[in-house]
């Protein structure tokens, strides 16, 4: 099982409504340098920064109807990443942009508008810095993946719609996507149930998975994470669990059932991997976060 013998649930964190804290469908998590933990508060309009142990550090981007597309205001939030300086970038669905904030969640800029035209988005969901430096955003509705720099300027795209038998490197509404240690990008193509596997220049690779719910197969796979031994980890939605699998798609093994008690999910969403192992998902219907560690 790639040097992983078990995962042990340590903690929740979180439960349903608007104070700091609490959360309304979380979705995508990221973590900085100091490990804490930055969750994208979906329905409540929000990112939030708490403490490896789930302790509220600061909230940003609250939005309401009357602040409609104001600068630094969020419309469902599901995504977001943080560069080597702190800044945070977040996808803004409602608003098919990124917005980009620094480290207190002071607004800086944004990028992207709504449209199918390079640097346009239709349902960002993701945002992702590779070890280039470059952004990578998953724009779901346009069935694609675009690369952007730092600033916002549109570089490159792969992708676009496809049945799953239309051949390599068409997506039906793609969720998230990861990197490994030699640049390869992971895809969570969430409509085909499969993830997709490319170059660092987006050229197909492979791709592993079908619908169902035996091992290795999915139900609508949402976020994707790597861990430093190069094991991919697949938030598999409507299955209720955490799967698996090494850098060739081959299953390993999984984690998680239907349920509220701990180490249960329901509607899991988001995943991320401390280098100390430690794995922080999610837990979009039941409004929390859980902590896991790996041996």
């Amino acid at each position: 099982m790639a040097n992983i013998l078990s995962v042990k649930h340590l903690s929740c964190f979180g439960k349903p409504g608007r104070k700091d804290g609490e959360f309304q469908l979380p979705c995508g998590i990221t973590m900085d340098a100091s490990k804490n933990v930055y969750i994208a508060d979906a329905g409540n309009n929000r990112i939030q920064e708490l403490d490896p142990q789930g302790k509220f550090l600061m909230k940003f981007g609250m939005g309401k109807g009357g602040w409609w597309r104001k600068e630094g205001k969020l419309s469902h939030p599901t995504g977001t990443t943080i560069d080597k300086n702190g800044n945070i970038y977040v996808a803004d669905l409602g608003h098919n942009c990124i917005q980009k904030f620094d480290a207190q969640g002071n607004f800086l800029m944004k990028f992207g508008e709504h449209g199918k035209r390079d640097g346009e988005f239709e349902r960002p969901r993701s945002v992702h810095f590779h070890v280039d430096g470059n952004l990578y955003v998953v724009d779901a509705y346009n069935h694609r993946v675009q690369k952007f720099d730092a600033q916002g300027n549109f570089l490159s795209k792969f992708g676009k719609f496809g049945k799953g038998t239309d051949g390599e490197g068409v997506f039906n509404d793609p969720s998230d996507l990861a990197f490994d240690k030699k640049g390869c990008i992971y895809v969570t193509d969430t409509n085909h149930h499969i993830v997709q596997k490319f170059d660092s220049e987006g050229n197909f690779l492979l791709k592993f998975g079908r619908k169902g719910n035996k091992d290795g197969e999915f139900d609508h796979p949402r976020c994707v994470a790597v861990d430093k031994k190069e094991n991919i980890f697949v938030v598999d939605v409507v299955n209720n669990r955490i799967q698996v699998f090494n850098s060739d798609g081959v299953f390993l093994f999984n984690f998680g059932s239907l349920g509220k008690k701990d180490g249960q999910f329901h509607f899991p969403y988001g995943i991320a991997i401390s280098e100390q192992g430690e794995i922080y998902v999610t837990d979009n219907s039941n409004h929390r976060a859980q902590r896991f560690s790996m041996s």
